[in-house]
This record gives C-alpha cells, structure tokens and sequence, in this order.
C-alpha cells in the first residue's frame, strides 16, 4: 500500500495500484502526483500555488508567504544549530550531534528538553513554526550523548535571547 520513509521528515510513496482511489478528486492528475517530505508539503503546496496562480497580485502574495516560510525554516534549523553548539563539549561532539539518530532512552530530560525549547524558541503548535518538530532529534542526540538538562536549558536561553531582541 504505503511505504513510509524516515529521514529527518516522513515521507509517503503511493503504490500505483492505491492512486485509483484519488479518481473522483477532479484537481488531482496522477501524473503530477509526488512523494514529498512530510515537512516539506507546506513548501509544495506554495511552489504549486505559485505555479498555478493566474495573476502577477496572486503569485507575488504566494511567493511572499513561500519565502517567510523558508526564512523561518532556516532561522529554526539555525537556531537547533547554536542551541547545539552551546551545549556540547567540542567541534566534533556537535558534528556527532547533527549527523547521528540515536533511539531515544533518556525520555524524562529529552520532555524537558523540548518542551522548554517548544516554549522559549519555537511553538509548534502555531502553523508558522511546525517546522521546529522536525528538528528535535537534535535534542533525542544531546539527551542520549549524557548532555545535562541544565546545559541544553543554559543553551536555550542564550539562543532565546537573540531571537527575542
């Protein structure tokens, strides 16, 4: 039927045989039809948008809105970065960081983690920042790497800081 991909994003292909059940949707060709990132569908529906626009009015507004989504995408995956940064030992325990997938077992401080990043960085809760959920492997890497709470949290308040000025 499904097959499900994970990279830092969930990604869907759809079986050939499964799109037949996408007939009645009258919009939809098949021949269009793309696996995308989890993460990366609000990006695709934009690009799309601005594909389909009818007017110039139409498709400068789109491209506003795709723009301030990548510029906050960027500014969250840069903020992960820092937080990161600030809270390692070395170059290279960061690098280990960012390129690892650890399974997570350090679930009590990885919470705190993330919540506390949820609320003094990013709430992704809020369509605009949604993004944040994709990079919070960084924290299941700092939490299983025996990085103190306290340390992620000192991070997380310098960064914080920055982004609130």
């Amino acid at each position: 039927m499904c097959k499900l991909h994970t990279d830092s994003c969930l990604k869907w292909e759809l079986n050939p045989g499964l799109l037949a059940l996408f007939w009645w949707i009258p919009s939809v060709s098949i021949a269009r039809m793309e696996a995308v990132a989890q993460c990366d569908v609000p990006v695709a529906i934009l690009q799309n948008q601005i594909k389909a626009a009818k007017d110039p009015e139409e498709t400068a507004k789109l491209q506003k809105e795709l723009d301030k989504l990548l510029e906050t995408r960027e500014l969250i995956r840069q903020t992960v970065q820092e937080i990161v940064k600030l809270a390692t030992d070395s170059e290279e325990q960061a690098e280990r960081i960012h390129a690892t997938k650890q399974h997570l077992t350090e679930k009590e401080n990885y919470y705190a983690a993330v919540e506390y990043f949820r609320v003094e960085c990013f709430d992704w809760h809020k369509q605009e920042y949604e993004y944040a959920r994709h990079q919070l492997s960084a924290f299941v890497n700092l939490c299983e790497e025996r990085v103190p709470l306290t340390r992620i949290k000192e991070a997380i308040d310098q960064v914080s800081k920055k982004l609130k000025k």
